[in-house]
């Protein structure tokens, strides 16, 4: 079964999450999102960027934080969810173990 992909461009991105060309230029400048293509007129964003964006955009009104931070915050919150599986994969690991030792 071949998986078809789609990409949105800079002005369908602008229309879904509702910001400007300059705030997606922003956005994508701190990291917070990597669209294929060398300049903005080439951009191709993956859909599961819209809800990244958005996320970013909770953040960035909730906490009123710049850009930069936002990038910062989403990079740490990434680093928690992988630790938290990792911490319950070890646990998980650790009571198969002490079942066969019991």
């Amino acid at each position: 079964m071949s998986e078809t992909s789609y990409y949105l461009t800079l002005t369908e991105l602008t229309q879904c999450v509702r910001l400007s060309t300059d705030t997606i230029v922003t956005i994508v400048d701190c990291g917070i999102v990597e669209p294929r293509g060398a300049r903005p007129q080439q951009w191709q964003f993956e859909p599961q960027m819209v809800e990244l964006i958005q996320r970013a955009c909770r953040l960035q009104q909730d906490l009123e934080l710049d850009w930069p931070a936002v990038a910062l915050a989403l990079e740490l919150i990434e680093e928690v969810k992988q630790l938290r599986g990792e911490n319950e994969r070890l646990r998980r690991q650790l009571a198969c173990l002490m079942d066969v030792g019991a």
